[in-house]
């Protein structure tokens, strides 16, 4: 497992970090709280040390807190070992449909939660605070900030981050003052074969910025899996349920023409294993995050931590197929 510095941060983080959002259950079915903390022990022993997380991962819950609080369970006595990312804006209210959430960006809620997310992790720091995929219209940047700067200040975070949502062209509109100036020190970013929104339009900014970059969705919704076809049947929270069977099966087709990249005598066994390869092959990449809620799940996705980043003749090749 290599280490990367997350950006400008003097944070080292594994190339591999562990994304928590099923250990809270709900969207990706019944989560068992000591498998989700034997997941993340096996994790630690893997080589990771970052874990993302937030507080309305907890679905099954209805209320915010649940994969925050494993989370304190299991790094504790272990707390130095490892790089803690949460967020805060998106937060569950009691309501089973859990995209009938409260979205509060402001610099107050900032403070309010990081001082719940600490209490539930049973920590007195966290290493990287989002601000949790915020709509542009509902984003105030300067009122955001002020409130994170304050708590870095004050020995309560260590590094200030952003999660895009949707468009990063869009959003990147706010952001990008505060990534040059650099109060913006982390940002996490959709970055799969499928989608090429943050090669366009975030990374050559990051080129010039050196943030550190969080890469989440290396698999595409599971489109990069090879585990399903068209047909489905999809569970009904799944994104892939409100598309059309051939909108479906052409993502499926275009996947399937990155499989040049298995190679499995240089330790790329898989298209999953190419996909998360392909992502950490980027300079900009600081690391990214698979989600796991069971220790198979987490050895599965780290099959190829040890592989070589792809060469440049490959990712021009990918590149060729994306455009």
């Amino acid at each position: 497992m290599r280490n990367k510095p997350l950006g400008k941060t003097g944070i080292e983080t594994s190339e591999y970090g562990l994304g928590t959002w099923a250990m809270g259950g709900g969207i990706y079915g019944t989560a068992d709280d000591a498998e989700s903390i034997r997941t993340i022990h096996r994790a630690q022993d893997l080589g990771v040390n970052f874990l993302d997380t937030a507080p309305m991962y907890s679905i099954s819950q209805h209320q915010d807190g649940r994969a925050e609080e494993i989370i304190g369970e299991a790094i504790k006595g272990r707390r130095d070992k490892w790089i803690v990312a949460t967020k805060f804006g998106r937060h569950l209210n009691g309501n089973p449909d859990w995209w009938n959430m409260i979205e509060d960006y402001s610099g107050k809620r900032a403070i309010e939660s990081t001082e719940l997310s600490l209490k539930r992790m049973k920590t007195d720091y966290l290493d990287v605070l989002f601000v949790h995929s915020p709509p542009a219209q509902l984003f105030h940047p300067e009122d955001a900030f002020e409130g994170m700067e304050k708590l870095k200040k004050d020995g309560k975070i260590r590094a200030v981050g952003f999660s895009f949502w949707g468009s990063v062209e869009d959003t990147l509109a706010q952001v990008e003052p505060f990534l040059r100036s650099g109060v913006l020190e982390v940002v996490q970013v959709i970055v799969n074969l499928l989608s090429t929104d943050a090669e366009d339009h975030l990374f050559p900014v990051i080129r010039e910025t050196g943030t550190g970059v969080v890469a989440r969705e290396a698999l595409a919704n599971s489109f990069l899996t090879d585990s399903f076809t068209a047909e489905g049947p999809f569970d009904p929270q799944d994104g892939k349920t409100g598309m059309k069977k051939e909108d479906i099966q052409a993502k499926l087709d275009k996947a399937n023409a990155f499989k040049f990249l298995v190679e499995p005598d240089k330790g790329i066994p898989s298209l999953p294993a190419a996909a998360l390869n392909w992502v950490v092959s980027h300079p900009e990449v600081s690391n990214v995050i698979p989600g796991s809620k069971t220790v198979e799940e987490i050895e599965q996705c780290l099959v190829a931590a040890d592989a070589k980043p792809f060469s440049s003749e490959e990712m021009a090749e990918v590149r060729k197929i994306q455009e």
